[in-house]
């Protein structure tokens, strides 16, 4: 029997978005799991558990179980790694109605330390919250949207 996994968890693995990590959801139990790139090819190349830390041994467990799962009780969710956040950064700057705000955050955004220079102006513009906003609701609809697509309930 599947169980719903929580939304805001899934959201929070996109948010928080740490390079070479991936995330799996348990549908039997809902649960979100997230491991290293190191633990899985640890798991893959099935080194003894003996030579890793206590607390690396369990997500090298889970890892075994993900990599030998035929029942499909594990899912990739793969989302995380296909979320763009530059591409959410163009749409939120498009949809804004002040002329002089989009185009100074459409220059602010080019080149290197588009990021940094984005975050600087929302807040010099006084629309962070605006953003933050935004930019959660954008990545809820994208989990939801995934979820029903991957077969997956959720709960908020």
């Amino acid at each position: 029997m599947k169980k719903p996994v929580n939304l805001d968890e899934l959201v929070g693995e996109i948010e928080i978005d740490l390079d070479d990590t991936f995330t799996f959801i348990d549908v039997t139990t809902g649960e979100v799991i997230t491991l290293t790139r190191d633990e899985i090819r640890v798991a893959e190349d099935e080194w003894p558990l003996e030579k890793f830390p206590e607390w690396q041994r369990e997500n090298i467990q889970r890892a075994i179980c993900i990599l030998e799962d035929e029942q499909g009780k594990y899912v990739d969710f793969t989302l995380k790694n296909d979320f763009n956040e530059y591409e959410l950064i163009e749409e939120f700057i498009r949809n804004l109605e002040d002329k002089e705000i989009n185009k100074a955050l459409n220059t602010a955004i080019i080149g290197k330390g588009a990021f940094r220079r984005f975050k600087d102006k929302i807040i010099e513009f006084g629309i962070d919250k605006q953003w933050y906003t935004y930019k959660e609701n954008k990545i809820k609809e994208l989990v939801i949207e995934w979820c029903i697509e991957h077969d997956i309930e959720i709960q908020n």
